[in-house]
């Protein structure tokens, strides 16, 4: 039997691949020297986007898991070594219990309307009716908005006394005088999170559209046939075929909003005091006002461990639920 030389897709034999007058050694040789140039070349396509994902993400990483057990302020800012103190001062203080519970307010409301609204939104437009175009490519209007933006409009919408937010609610007699929404420490998260489900929803709604005309209508069909109503197709049929995107959008959603930054700073920068203070704003306001990195690092390890389990138990409910086959 020949000669064969395996490389990493196929078995090649060596005497398909002889050159006149070379030997089979000789062809061994060569095959094991081309070899050796694929794995070359596939390393160094690999080398630039390892590089970029170091620079980009592992670095501030581990810069910032650094600071965290570090000290510094505004008269001392070069840090120094703390060890562990920056993490025992917060997760003792009220503030960081402020941040969190106004995170996961702020978290599952935004992700849930998105939910809502993105989903009832994909079916409506998804429907024949005249203008549908139109209101497509109107929706999208909201997510390409800048947040900085977006930010300053709904300012502007607040108002206490030049937005139409109070002028609606006045004349509609649900508001007495003129209540100053984003400076009240009882509506600014709740103001803040409807100027942020308008932001995203869109996003949500593009998804599930999508998904939503992927599902072949023989199955809605198959199933009015068997006497299933307008609901019951929805919930047997369409909802299922449309889980997975649904499953990706709701994990996406909910890192991006977690992580949400421009808006809710523009409208509000966290306050008043700390009502509207998450993770993102909390940790500018440590760094960059406070000067204090140490806290702000910890406040950012302690932000992606959170973010982190998320994933993770997201993840494994999915796979033992099927949910990523």
């Amino acid at each position: 039997m020949p000669p064969t030389v395996r490389n990493a897709d196929v078995s090649i034999s060596v005497a398909e691949r002889l050159a006149p007058g070379e030997a089979p050694d000789q062809a061994v040789a060569r095959e094991k020297r081309r070899h050796h140039r694929q794995t070359a070349l596939r390393v160094l396509c690999i080398v630039p986007p390892i590089a970029l994902l170091g620079a980009l993400v592992v670095y501030p990483l581990a810069n910032a898991v650094y600071l965290s057990f570090t000290k510094s302020s505004f008269i001392n800012p070069d840090p120094d070594w703390a060890g562990l103190a920056n993490y025992q001062a917060i997760l003792t203080s009220d503030t960081f219990l402020t941040v969190l519970k106004n995170s996961l307010i702020w978290t599952v409301a935004v992700v849930a309307a998105q939910f809502v609204l993105g989903l009832a939104s994909a079916i409506l437009l998804s429907q024949k009716f005249k203008g549908r175009l139109v209101l497509r490519s109107m929706v999208i209007l909201p997510w390409i908005m800048p947040g900085v933006i977006a930010g300053v409009l709904w300012k502007l919408l607040y108002d206490p006394y030049l937005g139409p937010v109070n002028a609606v609610a006045g004349g509609l007699g649900l508001v007495d005088g003129n209540p100053a929404w984003l400076g009240q420490a009882s509506t600014a998260l709740a103001a803040v999170i409807i100027a942020a489900i308008w932001k995203g929803f869109p996003l949500s709604t593009i998804m599930y559209m999508a998904s939503y005309q992927g599902v072949p209508n023989e199955l809605r069909e198959a199933a009015r046939s068997d006497g299933a109503n307008a609901w019951q197709v929805f919930l047997h049929v369409t909802l299922p075929a449309m889980a997975p995107t649904i499953r990706t959008t709701v994990l996406l959603t909910t890192v991006w909003t977690f992580n949400y930054f421009d808006l809710v700073y523009v409208m509000t920068a966290g306050g008043p005091g700390t009502s509207t203070e998450i993770f993102p704003t909390y940790i500018y306001r440590e760094a960059f006002q406070n000067v204090r990195y140490g806290v702000a690092g910890a406040y950012g390890v302690i932000s992606v461990v959170l973010l982190s389990i998320f994933t993770v138990v997201y993840l494994r409910q999915l796979n033992k639920s099927g949910g990523l086959d």
